[in-house]
């Protein structure tokens, strides 16, 4: 707990992208693998969950300390910072011995409050609290809160880890994508070599988002080099058809294979050793084009869908890139190429309204392109 909770510090304390790399590389340099592992959980964005209520640390606190109820929250409002006001005013007793690892904090201080009685969640943040100096406790109240915030970006997470690892970033987003547990083999892996690679078959690609050109249009070739594809309102996501499985990835790093089972279906007759991006629309099929996204809402936060519920709310993956193909990373192949492959390779699946190919907006759109050069 010690280490990253300086680490936590060192983070807050700097604004500097490269102070940031070099902070979380020196942590995941020598942090004890399983620590390592659930430091990347929650810097990464996943949710421990909220185990117990602000209400009852307030009550602790209050009990702790000595303070009236109403002084725990005047503080409060000064500070801005619950967890940062309850970790002050918790007394500082007798010098603590070197504090508990952090994986034992979550994983046994933390993630046990969520089905224990309310008198064993007193004692165990209590028995916590005396083990913890205050800027521990303050970390410690942060991860209690279930969402741990520090402004480091996955993107920044991934370059620390790349760095120490030794490999390419793209490769270390393709070993964070998917469900995984936090401990020592998942760091081990993590940390191997660009050969360690995943052997889940179900696993996405790290998806290549958009961004922001800031150099002047020329800088990119001519317009006549360019392939334009269209806005789509829907939710970016890959299909991975391995190893006789066919699963469907959200860019959110969900599986939402049960969520659209007529875009799983239709995957089905992808040939083996399949991976393709696209974006998952709402469809209107006798108008041929997309629907607003709140029809597409429709879908989204379900499990699992009857067969009747598909003709009142259609989707249909729309792919406009091919990642893999008959096993081999096309990725880095030019994209003339990749398109000719994706186009062979959707136009062999049967006839099907959930999966079809992008139309580039090629000619609507030089118009519009040259006016803006």
């Amino acid at each position: 707990m010690k280490a990253f909770t300086d680490l936590y510090l060192r983070l807050d304390e700097s604004t500097r992208t490269s102070a940031k790399v070099d902070a979380l590389s020196d942590y995941f340099r020598t942090a004890p693998p399983r620590d390592a592992a659930w430091a990347v959980y929650v810097l990464s964005g996943r949710k421990i969950g909220r185990s117990v209520s602000s209400r009852l640390l307030r009550e602790l606190v209050t009990e702790a300390s000595g303070y009236p109820g109403w002084l725990v929250d005047e503080s409060y409002h000064v500070v801005g910072d619950l967890s940062e006001t309850l970790s002050l005013l918790v007394p500082i007793g007798p010098q603590a011995p070197e504090p508990p690892p952090l994986h034992e904090i979550i994983e046994h201080r933390i993630k046990p409050l969520a089905s224990v009685t309310q008198g064993t969640q007193r004692q165990l943040i209590l028995a916590t609290w005396a083990q913890l100096n205050t800027e521990q406790r303050f970390v410690f109240h942060k991860l209690l809160a279930g969402e741990f915030r520090v402004g480091v970006s996955r993107q920044l997470l991934i370059r620390a880890i790349a760095q120490v690892a030794g490999v390419e970033p793209a490769l270390i987003a393709h070993r964070l994508a998917g469900n995984w547990i936090p401990d020592d083999q998942t760091m081990a892996r993590l940390l191997g070599g660009a050969e360690g690679g995943t052997t889940d078959p179900g696993m996405p690609y790290p998806f290549m988002l958009a961004h922001p050109l800031h150099e002047p249009l020329e800088s990119i070739g001519p317009i006549a080099d360019w392939l334009v594809e269209w806005k789509w309102d829907g939710i970016r996501a890959q299909i991975i058809r391995r190893a006789g499985r066919t699963t469907l990835w959200s860019r959110g790093d969900e599986v939402v294979t049960a969520t659209f089972p007529e875009i799983t279906q239709a995957a089905t007759s992808l040939p083996d050793g399949t991976v393709l991006d696209g974006e998952i629309v709402a469809w209107d099929e006798a108008a041929g084009r997309p629907q607003p996204f709140t029809k597409l809402q429709r879908r989204l936060n379900r499990k699992s869908f009857e067969m009747t519920f598909w003709p009142e709310n259609p989707v249909t993956f729309i792919a406009f890139d091919a990642l893999e193909i008959e096993g081999a990373d096309v990725r880095g192949r030019p994209l003339r190429e990749r398109r000719e492959l994706l186009t062979w390779v959707v136009k062999a699946v049967h006839p099907t309204t959930a999966l079809r190919l992008s139309e580039p907006a090629v000619h609507e759109t030089w118009d519009a392109v040259s006016a803006v050069m």
